[in-house]
């Protein structure tokens, strides 16, 4: 591994045998390596690598002027993360890029509203909870006053690095159809659903996934029609919902959903309306 540029005393930009730029982390890293020379591997503790992206050299630069207690909080708190979720490595680069500009605009007193923050509370609590562990570390070991709004912006951070193929925007699309969809069973049956029920947390994880494989074109679309025909015929009020969400997915994303999909969408949709009415019924 050839060091090509010496970041900070504990990161350093390096050149792989493949040819791939990564950042590598040890300490006092910058007193064993020269630019030019290799790089002794047992030195590195950790290593990420730099993908071939636009982005990618605005990164490196953040890293760069970014102070070293910075980049060694923020490192620490993506660790804590890890603990409890599976993220993508590219987080190191796009979290560290996003809390450079937000403490910057804290020095300024500059506050931006999180729009979404209700929303990531509700439907991601364990990467919101994460968020707020995120801020108070940053204020306590930074000296800085970050605030809820920012817990909310990490969390979506946590969020994104989960995902296979990340993308800000699909992530915050994804809230935003939460939300709606969410809206719209509570509008089509005038009641507030109970966020502690179980079927509560099932139908979270089944929209989350749905609105997942509507994005990514993965669509169920196996033939049980009789099934199907079933569900439309014993709960049509259900039904209906579903196709309010199926027209509603059909102006957003311009997808047309498949009944295998609605049938799954008023499976769901009937065992939390029965939970609230106090009827569990058979499904």
């Amino acid at each position: 591994m050839k060091v090509i540029k010496i970041l900070n005393n504990s990161l350093l930009l390096t050149k792989d045998e493949q040819g791939q730029e990564v950042i590598v982390m040890g300490k006092g890293l910058a007193f064993k390596g020269k630019v030019g020379e290799r790089l002794d591997e047992e030195h590195i503790q950790k290593r990420f690598i730099l993908q071939n992206n636009p982005s990618a050299q605005a990164y490196v630069r953040t890293i760069e002027n970014m102070p070293e207690s910075h980049v060694n909080v923020i490192n620490k708190l993506i660790s804590n993360a890890k603990e409890k979720l599976s993220l993508d490595d590219q987080i190191f680069f796009t979290l560290m890029d996003h809390l450079s500009f937000a403490i910057e605009r804290w020095k300024k007193g500059v506050s931006l509203q999180n729009r979404m923050l209700w929303e990531i509370q509700r439907f991601h609590p364990v990467e919101f909870e994460l968020g707020l562990e995120a801020v108070h570390m940053l204020n306590q070991e930074l000296g800085i006053e970050l605030t809820e709004e920012e817990a909310g912006n990490i969390a979506f951070h946590f969020v994104n690095a989960q995902s296979h193929e990340q993308n800000m925007e699909r992530t915050m699309q994804s809230v935003k159809m939460l939300k709606d969809i969410f809206n719209l069973i509570q509008y089509s049956f005038d009641m507030q659903l109970n966020k502690n029920s179980i079927h509560y947390v099932r139908l979270v994880t089944h929209l989350q996934f749905f609105i997942q494989r509507l994005q990514e074109g993965r669509l169920g679309n196996s033939p049980k029609d009789f099934i199907f025909q079933h569900m439309v015929k014993e709960h049509p009020l259900e039904y209906k919902c579903a196709e309010m969400i199926k027209t509603y997915v059909q102006n957003m994303l311009d997808i047309s959903i498949s009944n295998e999909e609605l049938l799954y969408l008023m499976i769901h949709i009937a065992r939390i309306v029965q939970e609230e009415q106090g009827d569990e019924g058979q499904l």
